[in-house]
């Protein structure tokens, strides 16, 4: 988690916000849903970039290698070719967060969230992992061990270990 929930910006506060709503829900066992996914998608995205924008696929730093090429490539269509991809899927966030209810703090859920930040990686790459089992679950090494990746890991660098 390169960002903080704890800094004095809007987003940070928006974040917050969040987050609470989403132990809320946790605490009251509501069930996955459209909106729950989105909260966690905006949440992911703001711990990792800093803001609820979508982030620059050009210039984002956590891709794989092949994403990189598809993306260097100079083809005009390459974002047809590429996908933003959580780590830890969405609904694994949620059902730890329900798993953890009745303790589940605002920096428990802010670690869930933000443990295993966002790749980028190829319509292939991600075609591979469902073909493998990991469309909605497993844990993150093993869903990425046919995915070479260089320059970062999978698990955000602020992530206590």
């Amino acid at each position: 988690m390169r960002y903080s929930i704890h800094d004095d910006t809007l987003d940070a506060k928006k974040a917050r916000i969040l987050i609470n709503a989403l132990v809320d829900c946790a605490k009251a066992g509501v069930r996955p849903s459209f909106s729950i996914n989105k909260m966690l998608w905006g949440v992911s995205l703001y711990l990792e970039c800093g803001s609820f924008n979508r982030e620059n696929w050009r210039t984002y730093n956590r891709v794989s290698d092949a994403a990189k090429q598809v993306r260097d490539s100079g083809d005009k269509s390459w974002k047809k070719n590429v996908t933003f991809e959580h780590v830890r899927p969405i609904g694994k966030m949620y059902q730890m967060l329900l798993d953890e209810r009745e303790t589940v703090t605002l920096d428990r859920a802010a670690l869930i969230i933000g443990e295993y930040p966002p790749v980028l990686i190829t319509v292939k790459e991600e075609l591979r992992m469902s073909e493998l089992g990991f469309k909605h679950g497993g844990k993150p090494e093993e869903r990425y061990a046919h995915i070479p990746i260089g320059g970062f890991t999978l698990r955000s660098e602020a992530a206590p270990r």
